[in-house]
């Protein structure tokens, strides 16, 4: 089982997995082959995420396709298209899904405050037109990390 969330910018992605058997976390950061050996790795175990049926497994199939994720996002995120939809060369990856978004579809944040948990927000803008500096990329791999 693997715990895992993307973030995705004009000119930078990264993706946090835990694994919480092993205690192990991953951090993956604009580096396709290193998202492949952890695909490799937990290809046939259980992918954790909030709304990663919607959202998060076509951003990790659609890098190992080859393709550019901020397509992906903005195909899903701002023309509202299914990630399925994007091409069919993302069954090519199959994965074992669990998300845990309710149905009623309530945001992760409003879920977390729901809880009474503390809400992290990142100041990162994620429609930020330039690469992300090492801060900035810091901060998102904490914010990541609070939502995995």
């Amino acid at each position: 089982m693997i715990f895992f969330d993307f973030e995705v910018f004009k000119y930078d992605w990264l993706v946090v997995a835990i694994d919480p058997i092993e205690r192990k976390e991953h951090v993956v950061v604009n580096d396709e082959r290193e998202l492949e050996k952890l695909y490799r790795t937990y290809k046939k175990d259980i992918w954790v995420g909030y709304n990663c049926r919607d959202y998060d497994q076509y951003i990790m199939k659609g890098i190992l396709a080859g393709f550019d994720p901020k397509r992906i996002n903005d195909f899903i995120i701002v023309k509202k298209h299914k990630g399925w939809e994007f091409s069919s060369l993302l069954h090519k990856y199959p994965l074992n899904l669990f998300d845990v978004m309710p149905s009623n579809r309530v945001s992760l944040k409003a879920l977390e405050a729901f809880m009474g948990k503390s809400i992290h927000e990142t100041s990162v803008p994620f429609d930020i037109d330039r690469k992300l500096t090492q801060s900035e990329i810091e901060e998102t791999i904490n914010y990541c990390r609070f939502d995995v």
